[in-house]
């Protein structure tokens, strides 16, 4: 009987549409731990503590702060505290909602450290100037307290507690420097933005009017000739000089590199097999004449050449001896080429002929 009435219910219900709506479940808040700061002190010293939380189907009615070794120590949303005890803490977090849920507990971690034991501290730590051009140096300083040992990375490594480091670095770049200490580490970062300054390449070919030979009888000619040459019937040594005009330079620069191209040539005979080596001297520019002739060993060596040249040639001293010349205001740059040996008593000649206007200087400078 009690059925029959329950069945005749129900179709009265629906008859009558009165079939009841099912009331949703409610969603669960959501709990976020925004800042803690700092996470490791002192004895005493004091942390701050930042979280919220959303209800997707409400709002928030209620926050819970709890330590692992403490207890509950807030039920505000943001606040401070002096009063944690010594050792790790993990601190939980967790939001009650509107209809008296509370959301899943996250956590974050505080550690306090014994009495007596004060974490490092970064004073300093900076770079001077903090932007420089590239091939420029700059300065790194710092200062540190209560650390056991200092490092800066990339490159530096361990560093006193306190100091200053010049720096020339070729890329942009950012430094760390970590102090430690028996509480532990931290670290501070200095970038240093390096700025690429444009370079400017001068192509020289030398003065054809203004190259040469002289030989060791005195004797001056036009072509840039050195070894030996047979004008009789005994061999006579022969250094050859190319001068480049550099006047398009601008005064001021900084000479970034230089390399001399002496391929175009021709050689006669064996010149590096029976005189040696040859060698690329700075020389006083000025009209060629028998007293430029050098006797005995090469001075003011550039560069030495061991086999005929098949490359352009640079090195350091080169490109000091065109700075030399720019900074001087000079208008030529002469050169002087010369064997070890003076001549070799086959009555072959046995020479390099360089070329009138053949020989080319590439200079590339800053401004």
């Amino acid at each position: 009987m009690k059925k029959l009435l329950f069945v005749i219910l129900v179709i009265l219900t629906i008859a009558g549409g009165c079939l009841p709506t099912p009331t949703p479940a409610n969603e669960l808040p959501i709990a976020y731990i925004d800042s803690v700061s700092p996470s490791q002190i002192s004895p005493g010293e004091t942390v701050a503590f930042t979280g919220h939380g959303i209800d997707p189907d409400g709002s928030v009615a209620a926050y819970n702060w709890r330590s692992s070794i403490d207890g509950q120590v807030s039920t505000s949303p943001s606040f401070e505290i002096a009063s944690l005890s010594e050792g790790t803490h993990t601190i939980w977090f967790k939001v009650q909602d509107d209809s008296g849920d509370w959301s899943k507990q996250i956590s974050c971690h505080v550690t306090v450290l014994p009495s007596g034991i004060v974490p490092p501290v970064v004073n300093l730590f900076e770079a001077d100037p903090p932007t420089v051009a590239q091939g420029e140096s700059l300065t790194l300083y710092w200062n540190t307290s209560g650390a056991s040992a200092v490092r800066i990375d990339p490159g530096i490594g361990d560093v006193a507690l306190t100091g200053n480091r010049v720096v020339a670095p070729s890329a942009t770049a950012t430094y760390e420097l970590t102090a430690t200490s028996e509480a532990g580490s931290i670290t501070s970062t200095a970038q240093v933005v390096v700025t690429t300054v444009p370079t400017h390449t001068v192509e020289l070919f030398s003065v054809a009017a203004e190259d040469g030979h002289v030989r060791r009888d005195g004797y001056v000619g036009t072509e840039p000739n050195v070894g030996d040459t047979t004008p009789v019937r005994s061999d006579v040594a022969v250094q050859a000089f190319l001068s480049f005009d550099i006047s398009m330079i601008p005064s001021g620069v900084t000479v970034v590199s230089a390399s001399l191209d002496l391929t175009r040539h021709q050689i006669f005979g064996n010149p590096f097999v029976y005189l040696g080596t040859m060698r690329i001297c700075s020389d006083r520019y000025g009209q060629l004449d028998s007293d430029d002739f050098v006797v005995g060993p090469a001075s003011g060596v550039l560069y030495t050449v061991s086999a005929r040249p098949t490359k352009p040639l640079a090195s350091d001293l080169l490109t000091d001896a065109v700075q030399a010349q720019v900074d001087a205001g000079r208008s030529r740059f002469q050169i002087r080429l010369q064997f070890q040996k003076e001549r070799y008593f086959n009555q072959e000649p046995d020479y390099l002929a360089l070329g009138a206007g053949q020989a080319r200087l590439l200079v590339e400078y800053l401004e």
